[in-house]
């Protein structure tokens, strides 16, 4: 019996040994099904911004991707950077440039490039997407043929060339642009004015309402730009209106009509005024060569030329120290011809002694502004009706202007920079004042701190986009515009401001193709010009530099 059991062994382990050796054995591996195409990121017929762009196709299960099988996937019109599968993974992520605006690229992967577990094959995808076209059309339907003109133009040059551009000095001059030319035979294209100082138009050293500067850069073939560095009072400015009268007193052609306030009450009233306050006369159905008139108590003239003068509307009479104490004494009496009084009133309140338009340096509250009752409010609305009717000036001469205001507003140094919700308030307040006024001449531009999207105003209400650059080499200037081409791809992308950056030349060289730019005027705090004589030479120097005389015209 111990024979046998040892022979069955042997033959057992011989039989064992046989079967290990034999290489014809089939081994049962399961059959796994080819990777399904689930999604592409951007669908096909999708929409991409232009630049660089991230690509995924996700499949059912992990795949996997030899690098070097890049150059099996083509893209029309593109340039592959990279393609892989990071780790496991059901999605290939593919790194492409899209150069183009309003393109349409082709992205094709040939059957068997991506391979699916045990290596099964997946199928070929093709997917087509385009990328962002700009808007073609100015966010104000009603705008001018002349702003439409500008800005197609600044359409079809943008991104093929840059436009010139000169701040000017303080506020209504060309007098920076004409040192452009002396220092390189070329004016710039664009000179930007600035409405600075608008509390003090009018007096003997600005007037806005004197548009020569302005039409004489256009009649030259120039663009003009504008913007507005917004003065307003440091200190609450109060003001008041008392009712002295209020009726319905026609004034009829014969002078027969009047209003008599020689009474005690009137006299009263005429008591709290102060020099410089005014008598405001509210009036309706003005026939055409009406006339209004201010008397004292014992019916003459209260002043020199106040007895006879034509009116078209409301009219006022500003108190003098002699009219005040007229008025004390004798009381008013309105008359004239061909119009109906409807009332008397006296306004006046505390003038504001200074300016300025940095937070620090005013109480002004930019979330009063848009608030009936406050002295912030009473400001703005009277400053928006004031330069209005100076751009109004502009528009009846056909002169449209690239409208740059309330900049730099995430910045926070600027009164209307409190925070992003009351910013944006303003400038849509703002926005459709001037289109109740019929202001068609202006293209909107915002100014950009980058990454400040909560502040964007909104595609409504912005025609192209900018931002200021101080103290910044070609790297840093690529970087600020490609992060605004990419954040706003379907905008017109401007240097509203520059200064102490490196050559044009050089920041095209790199890609930032700024549809205009613009050095502001003056020097650094060290002295130095914003930009030299050189900086200027290169700059106008350069084929993709478009100077004024190179400007179609757009009248």
């Amino acid at each position: 019996m111990k024979e046998l059991n040892m022979k069955w062994m042997i033959t057992m382990a011989a039989a064992f040994m046989l079967a290990a050796c034999d290489t014809d054995v089939n081994h049962n591996i399961p059959a796994v099904d080819a990777p399904v195409l689930v999604s592409t990121t951007p669908a096909s017929d999708g929409t991409v911004k232009v630049g660089m762009n991230t690509i995924e196709i996700t499949y059912d299960k992990n795949v996997f991707f030899a690098a070097e099988d890049l150059s099996k996937i083509t893209l029309t019109g593109g340039t592959l950077i990279s393609a892989d599968v990071y780790g496991s993974s059901k999605v290939l992520v593919i790194k492409a440039n899209l150069p183009e605006r309003g393109t349409t690229y082709t992205l094709s992967i040939p059957a068997g490039v991506v391979l699916g577990p045990n290596q099964m094959p997946a199928p070929a995808v093709t997917i087509s997407f385009s990328t962002v076209a700009l808007n073609k059309s100015l966010v104000n339907t009603s705008a001018t043929s002349q702003a439409q003109k500008v800005y197609a133009y600044l359409l079809e040059n943008f991104e093929k060339k840059s436009i010139s551009a000169m701040m000017a000095n303080v506020a209504w001059n060309t007098e920076e642009a004409e040192k452009v030319f002396k220092a390189t035979g070329k004016y710039p294209a664009i000179n930007c004015f600035d409405y600075v100082h608008l509390p003090y138009s009018g007096e003997n050293w600005i007037d806005y309402g004197d548009i020569s500067p302005v039409k004489n850069w256009w009649e030259a073939g120039g663009l003009v730009a504008a913007m507005w560095h917004w003065n307003v009072p440091v200190k609450e400015v109060k003001s008041y209106s008392t009712e002295v009268w209020k009726g319905d007193q026609i004034m009829p052609a014969d002078w027969s009509g009047y209003v008599q306030m020689t009474d005690d009450a009137a006299k009263a009233i005429f008591a709290e005024a102060q020099v410089g306050d005014k008598i405001k006369v509210t009036v309706k159905d003005v026939a055409s060569g009406a006339q209004g008139s201010f008397k004292n108590g014992g019916w003459t003239e209260i002043a020199s030329g106040t007895d006879y003068f034509d009116i078209s509307g409301d009219y006022e009479l500003t108190i003098t120290e002699d009219i005040l104490a007229s008025l004390k004494s004798g009381g008013l009496i309105i008359s004239g011809h061909d119009y109906t009084a409807t009332g008397v009133y006296l306004t006046g309140g505390s003038a504001a002694s200074a300016y300025a338009f940095y937070k620090d340096d005013t109480d002004f509250d930019a979330t009063n502004a848009l608030t009936e009752g406050t002295w912030e409010n009473a400001v703005f609305t009277a400053d928006l009706a004031k330069v209005a009717g100076y751009l109004k000036l502009l528009q009846n001469a056909n002169i449209p202007v690239l409208w740059r205001p309330f900049h730099e507003a995430a910045g926070g140094w600027f009164w209307w920079g409190k925070d992003a919700a009351s910013f944006k308030q303003l400038w849509v307040a703002m926005f459709n004042y001037f289109k109740s006024q019929g202001l068609n001449n202006l293209i909107w531009v915002w100014t950009s701190q980058t990454n400040d999207d909560d502040w964007y105003p909104g595609d409504a209400y912005v025609d192209i986009v900018s931002c200021d650059i101080y103290e910044k080499g070609t790297t840093d200037c690529v970087a600020e515009y490609t992060k605004l081409t990419q954040a706003y791809p379907d905008k017109i992308i401007a240097l509203s401001e520059c200064g102490s950056v490196s050559n044009m030349s050089e920041q095209w060289s790199a890609g930032a193709y700024w549809s205009w730019f613009m050095p502001w005027y003056g020097n650094t705090g060290t002295g130095q010009p914003h930009a030299d004589e050189l900086w200027w030479k290169n700059a106008m120097g350069q084929s993709s530099v478009i100077t004024r005389d190179q400007l179609p015209s757009m009248k």
